[in-house]
This record gives C-alpha cells, sequence and structure tokens, in this order.
C-alpha cells in the first residue's frame, strides 16, 4: 500500500493505492472497494493519492511516470504530463495543504532513487505547476512532502536519501535542515 486517502467532503469515499497493483476505491467506509483500473490509468505503479476538495474535487493519482486527476469521482481522469511539461519525470509524493483545498504539493526526481529532484507547486488543483525553489540542490529523488493542519504554512519534504527541507510560509521559501538521514519514506509532524 503506497497512499490513502480519504475525501474531505466525504469520509465514506476513500481511495488507496497499491504499488505496481493499481488503484481502490470505497464509497462505503471500506466495506467494499471497486478496482480503477479498467484503461482508465494504464500505469498500475501506484506511488501515492490525495484528494483535493477544491473547487472542483479532485482525486490525483501519483504513478511513478505521471499524474492523473480526475474532477467527476473517478469516472475520467486526465494526465497531467509530467514528461511532457516537466524537466524530471519520476513523481513520488503529494499533499494537498490543509485549509488551501487549491494548493498540492507533489514531489519529483530524476529516477530512483536518482541524483536530484524538486518540489512543484499547484495553486489551482492541478491545472499548472511551479517549480519551488530550494536553498540545496537535493542528493536524489525528492519522495515525500508533508503539511498538517495544526499549522499549514509548516510544510516539510524529504529527499530519499535523507535531505530534509522546511517551509515555514506555506512552500514560498526552503531551509535544508543541518540533521541528515540515511532514508525518508514519510515525514510526519506533530505540533506541540
Amino acid at each position: 500500500m503506497t497512499g490513502i486517502a480519504i475525501d474531505p467532503t466525504d469520509r465514506q469515499s476513500i481511495w488507496v493505492g497499491i504499488e505496481v497493483d493499481g488503484l481502490r476505491h470505497s464509497a462505503d467506509g471500506g466495506d467494499t472497494w471497486t478496482t480503477i483500473n479498467h484503461g482508465a490509468i494504464p500505469n498500475l505503479d501506484i506511488h501515492n493519492v490525495a484528494v483535493s476538495s477544491g473547487p472542483p474535487k479532485t482525486v490525483v493519482v501519483v504513478v511513478n511516470n505521471d499524474v492523473y486527476t480526475s474532477t467527476d469521482n473517478g469516472a475520467t481522469w486526465k494526465s497531467i504530463g509530467v514528461r511532457e511539461n516537466f524537466d524530471l519525470g519520476y513523481p513520488r509524493g503529494i499533499n494537498v495543504l490543509p485549509g488551501s483545498p487549491n494548493v498540492i504539493f507533489l514531489t519529483l526526481g530524476d529516477t530512483t532513487p536518482g541524483s536530484t529532484g524538486c518540489i512543484m507547486r499547484s495553486i489551482d488543483t492541478g491545472q499548472s505547476w511551479q517549480r519551488l525553489p530550494l536553498p540545496v540542490e537535493p542528493n536524489t529523488a525528492m519522495w515525500v512532502v508533508n503539511a498538517q493542519p495544526a499549522d499549514p504554512q509548516i510544510v516539510f519534504a524529504g529527499s530519499r536519501y535523507g535531505y530534509l527541507y522546511r517551509s515555514d510560509d506555506g512552500g514560498d521559501s526552503w531551509s535544508k535542515l543541518k540533521r541528515e538521514f540515511s532514508e525518508i519514506s514519510s515525514v510526519l509532524w506533530v505540533a506541540a
């Protein structure tokens, strides 16, 4: 399991990504599941999933070479064209900024684990994307990004091999933390 997202406007609607086995959706809080792999998302190597309340409400699915969005609860999907539109082609992490459902962060790299990465941000629910400036070039693909409802202006992002970045202004500017880790698979912070 590589991603779980609960619809912020319908808590019974749950989306789950499974690495190399596609996307699942439950409309009844997890009692039953539907597989969403019937050609709508041609790549079954799901890396992550998120749901933005929008407008428009958007389900975002990250696969190993693209990102797909749906504004009709998974009936149809649209590619954002990562390899055609970005200079790095390996997407990994996604996070909707709490309290700002039109703001979505996406992490990218050149490959896995890769030798460089970046953080992209959309302020229009995935219609367009901007690369965010990092003070130190990542040492591998950027792997994860996370903001919490307690203070959504604080955003953390990590590279696969241990660089941890922090933003205190919702992603406008970043600092690299001095402490480095061997690997980062996820990032979560808890307000004191």
